[in-house]
């Protein structure tokens, strides 16, 4: 029984044989605990449980929220249940699945008590919880969550725990980044700074993007060969760097919503007006779609961020000349150039980067959505 079944379709049936698989010990027992039900929360059963020594015993509660379940909902108030509906029982620990059917969504939560004396203490609600949707990848929960057996209260822990996730994390980016090093081109010839912040402005979209202030199609794969030219044909191809992410920096979370609109093109005596205004739309050439409207539709409702990280940083000099560094240009030789398959590239390879003091033998996933989740 696979987790992306449940993910799919987050039914009791499909829980329980989930948690069987996972341990022939799970016991199927379903109990109504409707009277804990309020305008938040309707239909609630226990649907199992297990038992791992004479004193320690885990139920598994499946719970229907009464309001759209999003990664914004209050986690607090899931929490706030289920805490009461271990103290009222006296049970040690419980799994709950919050579930959304008007949406699919739904919430995995641990929460268990220590004991610390005659006082009982309950784990941190913020902590032990994934927010799981059939419209996202899911990396996170699914690489931990499937190779949990549920045969202990640490090992439980452990799957919850974000801490090996985050080693991994770091490990990948570190692969990544050295990898992409001497493949990558900015006008300024400062390739680490440049490759740290652009990691940073993605990491930080990907927070909005979750936050659903960013259109999804702008990062996937199969939407993105519709609209940018050329797109990931060879390891030349670098078109998606150029008219996706940097008008979504510069143009967009950089201009305001009311203002955003393509540069005029033009030789400079045309379009001299806008010379060295880097946060309107560039590189119309490298779209599939011919209208200028329906290009901007595609980064429509994305907020305006007035702040330092999406500020192009492709600056006029004391001489009134454009010092080039992040390489906003239609100018080819001033123009940051980033192969599209280090983004979309989604197989691992062997890749020796002994030369920065790393193991000869590394491996790297060449795919920026590893480390954010895009």
């Amino acid at each position: 029984m696979s987790l992306e079944k449940v993910i799919n379709n987050c039914s009791i049936e499909n829980l329980q044989d989930f948690f069987s698989y996972r341990n022939s010990n799970f016991s199927i027992i379903q109990e109504d605990y409707s009277n804990y039900g309020n305008e938040n929360f309707s239909e609630i059963k226990s649907i199992g449980q297990l038992e791992f020594d004479e004193i320690t015993k885990i139920k598994f509660f499946y719970i229907e929220t009464s309001k759209e379940l999003n990664h914004r909902s209050s986690k607090k108030l899931q929490y706030d249940l289920g805490k009461k509906i271990i103290k009222d029982n006296n049970i040690d620990a419980g799994i709950f699945i919050f579930y959304d059917k008007s949406t699919g969504n739904f919430r995995f939560s641990f929460i268990y008590v220590e004991y610390l004396g005659i006082r009982r203490e309950f784990s941190y609600y913020k902590r032990f919880t994934f927010f799981v949707s059939p419209s996202l990848t899911n990396k996170t929960f699914i690489e931990q969550i499937s190779k949990c057996n549920f045969s202990s209260i640490n090992e439980i822990k452990e799957a919850f725990s974000v801490e090996p996730v985050t080693k991994q994390f770091y490990k990948e980016l570190q692969n990544w980044y050295f990898y992409s090093l001497d493949k990558v081109y900015f006008p300024s010839n400062e390739n680490e700074i440049n490759l740290i912040r652009l990691i940073t402005r993605i990491i930080f979209i990907w927070f909005i993007k979750e936050k659903g202030l960013i259109n999804p199609d702008l990062f996937d794969k199969n939407k993105i060969k519709d609209i940018v030219k050329d797109f990931y044909e060879d390891k030349e191809a670098h078109n998606y760097y150029n008219a996706i992410l940097q008008n979504l920096f510069f143009a967009t979370l950089n201009q305001k919503i009311e203002e955003r609109r393509f540069v005029k093109e033009g030789n400079f005596n045309e379009n001299k007006k806008e010379y060295g205004i880097k946060n309107l739309f560039r590189y119309k050439d490298k779209f599939l779609i011919e209208k200028e409207e329906d290009i901007l539709k595609l980064f429509e409702n994305i907020p305006f961020l007035n702040g330092g990280l999406f500020d192009c940083l492709d600056k006029e000099d004391e001489s009134n000349k454009i010092v080039y560094i992040d390489g906003f240009s239609r100018n080819e030789s001033k123009k940051a150039k980033i192969p599209d398959y280090l983004f979309f590239e989604e197989k691992e390879i062997n890749c020796d980067l002994s030369k920065y003091g790393l193991e000869k033998k590394c491996k790297s996933k060449r795919s920026y959505r590893y480390f954010t989740k895009l």
